[in-house]
């Protein structure tokens, strides 16, 4: 899975995640979903449907004590490929809280489709322990700075 290196604020700012992502509701709960391409999506899905699915999920946390931003980095297993997604955690800590609570993320497509189960890729993390060990430090930092602003 290809650890990725940014070495200006501006170079984060470039390889944020271009489409959304937000909570929605799976069986009850709030889970974490990541909008990604339609096409991606469905170039996904056919590569994985009726298979079993084992993905490696990484959190990578970049920050500066006031900016904090995660690279979630996706290992398809046995399927040779990977995925990552960008984003400004400081303006998305409940996606993030839920992640943690939850161990699930889901990928659907970004194209206005109705999300359902029918069009919704929810993946389990193998280790729920490091979404909220992240997620604390994310917390942590953001936290600061804000104490730190009203200083």
């Amino acid at each position: 899975m290809p650890k990725r290196f940014f070495n200006t604020f501006d170079d984060f700012k470039k390889n944020l995640h271009r489409y959304d992502a937000s909570l929605i509701d799976y069986n009850g709960n709030s889970i974490p979903c990541i909008y990604i391409n339609s096409n991606r999506y469905h170039d996904i899905i056919r590569k994985v449907a009726g298979k079993k699915l084992a993905v490696d999920v990484l959190l990578d946390l970049f920050h500066d004590s006031r900016h904090v931003f995660v690279d979630i980095l996706m290992n398809y297993l046995d399927y040779g490929f990977d995925e990552n997604y960008l984003f400004y955690a400081n303006d998305m800590p409940q996606f993030f809280e839920a992640l943690a609570k939850t161990g699930l993320i889901a990928i659907a497509p970004s194209n206005g489709e109705t999300i359902s189960e029918v069009n919704l890729l929810v993946i389990q993390l193998p280790r729920k322990d490091s979404a909220e060990s992240g997620y604390n430090q994310m917390m942590e930092i953001i936290n600061k700075a804000k104490h730190s602003d009203k200083v």
